[in-house]
């Protein structure tokens, strides 16, 4: 062994990954050839850290940089029992733990062998397999080991050169796609490196592994079946696994179970970039509690690496879960549309001005009313005969002008003087500006949006007298059975247990989205990824204007879910990254996923309704009745009069 040659080669590797700590794990005697203490001198051991000398640290010297690197020396002759490895010789907080072991020691099998069992073989330790053996020995050793495609591990072959004092250490990447899913060891020749008692220099490459990143090496997973997680609400499990298959796979019919086929066509795309098989495991829920049952189930106790069908990231489910990318929205709606009766109202013809200005407006009106009657009367006391009227108006008269021109009428009597003349187009030109402002007010509400409800909450949907039903889905009855929010509460016990004996309180979407339409006042509460494609079908232009939408939950997002502790989260993040960045999830998602309605009014005639009309129709009866009762009691007092004469007569 040449102390000085591998510790500087292992230095430089640790400078290389930017690895502070290192465990060694070695069975050096103190008389061999002075190995340990030759290494305690160089590596300037004390406690817990060693600093680069010679060459190296004039090196940081130059640059006002001292790397340390903290250590432990373990004798594998020491150790009698290599259980809980990891607890006893490797815990740490650093993000990765370098642990070098030298193979040539006969206790390093049963150390490697420990390793395997407790699944050390992964990206948070960086291993350094140092011995003098062959590539093909090294690899019939460690081909049963349990070691994953994020694995760090450094087979060093040491190569002594005759007459020279430097050592080649040639370094192979040594990883698995998965062990227990058919993978197969892969070893590959990265760079052979020459160390001498001062440096190392690298001698030539291997292979291109060095041009490429770590993830970009281990890309393609031909030599495994990846166990995928599906969901399938729509279609029975007692169908073949061909049949659903083939059901996902289809591209028509997109509102059916259209979340869990935008997950599996994703997942296709995935399969396609790693060039891996896929087996899949359906389930008809994402679970039946929080983490146990279903597709989240089988992610929870590791019989699939991954799901195809996105679920939500709960509080429970992060415990034991890992959300890598974004692949779905959630949201769960009531919609109605609104009742006939729900906007007659009295102040229809009122509302473009407030209180105030009508009230203003009549006082105005008045005063010209005052102001008509007082030149009438002047004219005819004052003026000469043929400047004045016949006869002197009465203040009601007037008062009925002023009403008249408001209303955009002319009038018959007009009078003769310049300042009556005034008046009279003070009085019009006010009538004309209200007028014109009232009527643009009025056709513009027209060509908005139609009448609305004005129930926008769930605690207002639930003290209301309207019908509900639902579709009848896994997670709407799971969020209805454990939400704890209280108007959810009360729409429970208001709205789902009155019609517990129901047969139609559950209904599927396209029928409840056909009732909606029929029936305006009924709601229904639907997922809108599937839903939504029914209104598009069913409803008119302007019926979709008419809907109203209350929110029935809280909009989530929905992810794609790996293991906490799987060795493939950064490889399947990249890959879905890359979906993801070339736009292909943006066309998936567009295609199968309907988030939003498309109200498009300019499409269609508005027509006014009798919450319009029926205020005015009132109103117009309310008047008539109104004039007959005056006309009877004018007829009745004249009558009165009449008799009243002929008596005294």
């Amino acid at each position: 062994m040449q102390p000085l040659q591998l510790a500087n080669f292992v230095l430089e590797n640790l400078l290389q990954t930017r690895i502070g700590f290192v465990v060694f794990f070695h069975c050096w005697q103190n008389n061999e050839s002075g190995t340990v203490s030759l290494a305690k001198q160089y590596f300037l051991v004390n406690i817990h850290s060693f600093y680069l000398v010679s060459l190296f640290a004039q090196k940081f010297v130059h640059s006002d940089h001292r790397h340390a690197v903290y250590n432990q020396f373990v004798n594998m002759h020491d150790v009698q029992d290599w259980t809980d490895l990891e607890l006893h010789y490797m815990d740490h907080l650093q993000p990765t733990l370098g642990i070098y072991v030298d193979l040539n020691c006969s206790p390093a099998k049963h150390l490697l062998k420990q390793a395997s069992k407790e699944k050390l073989y992964n990206q948070h330790y960086h291993w350094i397999l140092h011995g003098k053996q062959s590539e093909s020995k090294f690899h019939d050793f460690f081909r049963p080991f349990n070691i994953s495609i994020d694995a760090d591990v450094s087979f060093v072959k040491e190569l002594v050169v005759e007459g020279n004092t430097s050592v080649l250490y040639a370094v192979y990447d040594v990883y698995n796609n998965g062990k227990i899913i058919g993978g197969q060891l892969n070893m590959t020749g990265s760079y052979e490196v020459a160390c001498d008692l001062n440096r190392c220099d690298k001698n030539r490459p291997l292979s291109a592994l060095l041009k490429r990143s770590k993830y970009g090496n281990r890309e393609q997973l031909s030599d495994v079946i990846l166990r995928v997680a599906t969901v399938v609400t729509q279609r029975p499990l007692t169908w073949s696994e061909d049949q659903l298959i083939r059901f996902l796979s289809q591209e028509n019919d997109t509102h059916i179970d259209s979340l869990a086929r935008f997950g599996f066509h994703l997942t296709l795309i995935l399969r396609d970039l790693l060039h891996c098989k896929m087996k899949f495991i359906f389930s008809d829920s994402w679970s039946k509690s929080d983490v146990v049952g279903g597709s989240v189930g089988a992610m929870v106790d590791q019989t699939a690496d991954i799901t195809a069908t996105p679920s939500l990231a709960t509080e429970g489910r992060l415990k034991y879960l890992s959300a890598i990318i974004e692949t779905g929205f959630f949201r769960s709606v009531c919609i109605f549309r609104t009742p006939h009766n729900a906007g007659l109202r009295g102040d229809v013809f009122l509302q473009p001005f407030s209180p105030m200005v009508w009230y203003l407006f009549g006082g105005i009106l008045t005063l010209i009313g005052v102001l008509l009657w007082v030149t009438f009367y002047m004219e005819c006391k004052r003026m000469s005969r043929r400047w004045r009227l016949d006869y002197l108006p009465s203040l009601l008269t007037t008062c009925l002008i002023s009403f008249g021109a408001a209303c955009i009428q002319s009038s018959a009597l007009i009078p003769r003087s310049t300042g009556g003349r005034l008046i009279y187009f003070a009085l019009f030109l006010i009538s004309f500006i209200m007028y014109n402002y009232y009527t643009s007010v009025v056709v513009s509400s027209l060509l908005s949006s139609p009448v609305k409800s004005k129930i926008k909450t769930m605690l207002q949907l639930a003290e209301s007298p309207l019908t509900v039903g639902l579709e009848p889905l896994p997670f709407t009855k799971s969020y209805l059975n454990y939400s704890r929010l209280p108007e959810i509460h009360l729409f429970i016990k208001r709205k789902i247990e009155s019609q517990s004996k129901n047969p139609q309180l559950w209904l599927p979407a396209e029928e409840g989205v056909l009732r909606v339409r029929d029936n305006p006042g009924y709601v229904y509460v639907f997922e809108t990824s599937s839903g939504y494609a029914y209104v598009e079908r069913y409803f008119t232009a302007q019926q979709i204007c008419d809907l109203n939408e209350v929110l029935f939950r809280p909009e989530q997002l929905f992810y794609t879910h790996l293991h906490r502790n799987s060795t493939y989260k950064e490889l399947f993040r990249l890959r879905f990254l890359r979906i993801l960045e070339t736009g292909v999830y943006r066309k998936q998602r567009s295609y199968w996923v309907h988030m939003k309605l498309h109200c498009v009014a300019q499409n269609f005639v508005i027509t006014v309704g009798m919450e319009y009309v029926a205020p005015l129709l009132l109103m117009l009866i309310c008047a008539y009745i109104l004039v007959t009762l005056i006309l009877l009691i004018e007829l009745a007092w004249q009558r009165f009069l009449t008799h009243q004469h002929i008596y005294h007569a």
